[in-house]
């Protein structure tokens, strides 16, 4: 089986200085749920994006569904969610439109939208549970709606794999049971792949079967039953200094 994302003694940092990620070998399979866990600043965004190609490692190896990262080109199969997406929510569009941009990437910048098209669009949003909800404005969202919209908008480019940098930050605990559900669902059912950051580590671990520790490297990967994060109170704390750069380039 391939894995969907394949690190090989990877090493990364930002600009001269000390690196955020140091020799991670790392394979996820297809068909995976994996929670990516760890301090702050300690380097879990820095993961995902090299996962998406935005980053590339001053050392080693990563590969993207058994292609060398630099010269992968199907990106429209990697759905990412990153950080603080749409955090200005003035911005005019109904979840329905918001979600039609997902169709953008595998089509091509300028290609006009078809039939097909439209009723893929149609079934992520019924797939999301927001078909009631479509013609809203964003700006109108709750944060769950939000993030349910941003899953449906990746999910209209048909992706293999599906990267989400905290997608239950800012909703409350019943948002994430909801949003936790749908990823575990569409994982099992459907057989995406799914790679997520997540900071509350007690609740991603009834969903997720496998877990990334991170800090400046790879301290932990194997089964989401097997792991005990030892260092529970560091995960809600504040990296040292060693890793500035990441907490600025969150």
């Amino acid at each position: 089986m391939t894995a969907v994302f394949e690190f090989s003694e990877a090493t990364f940092s930002y600009y001269a200085g000390s690196p955020v990620l140091t020799n991670v070998t790392l394979a996820i399979d297809a068909g995976a749920f994996v929670a990516v866990v760890g301090p702050n600043g300690a380097g879990k965004s820095t993961l995902l994006k090299l996962c998406v190609g935005l980053l590339q490692p001053q050392s080693g190896d990563i590969r993207v569904l058994g292609v060398p990262c630099r010269h992968f080109k199907n990106w429209s199969k990697i759905g990412y969610i990153p950080q603080g997406t749409f955090h200005n929510r003035v911005f005019p569009a109904t979840i329905r439109e918001v979600v039609a941009m997902g169709r953008v990437a595998p089509l091509g910048l300028g290609r006009r939208l078809k039939r097909e098209d439209y009723e893929l669009v149609d079934e992520v949003i019924t797939m999301v549970g927001l078909t009631d909800f479509q013609n809203k404005m964003i700006a109108e969202l709750s944060g769950g709606q939000l993030q349910r919209t941003l899953i449906a908008r990746a999910l209209a480019a048909k992706p293999a794999v599906l990267v989400l940098d905290e997608a239950t930050s800012g909703v409350d605990s019943r948002a994430k049971d909801e949003i936790y559900t749908l990823l575990k669902n569409m994982n099992t059912q459907l057989g995406l792949s799914v790679i997520m950051v997540a900071h509350d580590v007690d609740h991603v671990l009834h969903y997720a079967d496998k877990v990334a520790d991170i800090k400046y490297g790879l301290q932990y990967y194997g089964n989401a039953a097997g792991f005990s994060p030892t260092y529970q109170q560091a995960v809600s704390g504040v990296a040292p200094a060693a890793a500035q750069g990441e907490l600025q380039h969150a």
